[in-house]
């Protein structure tokens, strides 16, 4: 046992050490964030979307995701809607071709991206970071922007270099498949989108509240001057009353023309002598 023909056991061959857990690929996982969709994981193909983290999806992924969420185990529950995504302006790679190798006999690139920057050339692989404008959806690299806007912190309007439509460099730069401080800084982002939001929604309730005020004052006016009495409605029944009175005293006028009035003494007479319409029986006269 051992030792037969020289051969000299090692110490790695005897003692028996802890296998060390099998390292990931970093280029290859983060290759499949970039080619994948973040929630079903099937290929990415256009139309694409991204949230407000900076995730891709398949926008039929997010319908399917929106009309049955009970199907999705782990779904994004920020999207709420289809205005939480926006549809990104992807600029396809001509040189890529999905299935180049079939029969095995090419080299096949791993890191070829079927989508890539319209300016620099560079492909959407993971290496390099990209950004999307969530104004016109236009996704260009880093290194393009900051070249040809010379992106600052500062709140001017600047250009998109794709379809030339303004844009903020603050709240509009969204940062793809972020990692790292990327990844806080669009947590920030969002927390201020909230906070504009908010801000916004409280500054309409006041301006309908403002425009409320005034013509609750106006019905409340209307209302008043409605309830009121007019004094062209008050004067006709008191002069009309005053010339009654008046013909009875007017010495001018004879009494035949005044007996023909109820006011006169002789249709007061007539009137007490007359009976009641409830106790009146005709054979009594």
């Amino acid at each position: 046992m051992g030792g037969d023909g020289g051969s000299i056991p090692k110490r790695i061959e005897l003692v028996q050490q802890k296998k060390k857990p099998e390292a990931k690929d970093k280029d290859a996982a983060n290759m499949a964030k970039w080619r994948h969709c973040a929630l079903k994981h099937d290929t990415l193909r256009q139309p694409v979307v991204v949230d407000s983290y900076g995730l891709l999806y398949n926008k039929d992924t997010i319908l399917e995701y929106l009309l049955d969420r009970g199907s999705f185990e782990h779904g994004p529950a920020y999207i709420k809607k289809l205005k939480d995504v926006k549809e990104l302006q992807l600029t396809e790679n001509a040189s890529f071709k999905a299935n180049h190798n079939e029969l095995g006999n090419e080299y096949l690139d791993v890191y070829s991206s079927p989508f890539m920057c319209p300016i620099t050339f560079v492909e959407m692989n993971g290496k390099f970071k990209f950004c999307a404008l969530w104004t016109c959806g236009c996704v260009l690299s880093d290194r393009a922007l900051r070249s040809v806007n010379k992106l600052t912190t500062s709140e001017e309007k600047l250009t998109c270099p794709r379809c030339s439509k303004e844009y903020s460099s603050s709240d509009d730069v969204l940062i793809l498949n972020p990692e790292g401080e990327d990844i806080k800084l669009m947590e920030q982002r969002r927390e201020r989108l909230a906070l504009n939001q908010k801000k916004n929604i409280s500054a309409k309730r006041k301006l309908a509240e403002a425009e409320e005020q005034p013509s609750a004052e106006k019905k409340v006016k209307t209302e008043s001057t409605a309830t009121k009495p007019s004094a062209s409605k008050i004067v006709p029944t008191s002069n009309a009353t005053n010339t009654k009175s008046s013909i009875q005293q007017d010495p001018t006028k004879s009494d035949l023309y005044k007996s023909l009035f109820t006011t006169s003494d002789a249709a007061k007479k007539k009137e007490k002598n007359k009976a009641h319409w409830v106790t009146y029986n005709p054979l009594y006269f």
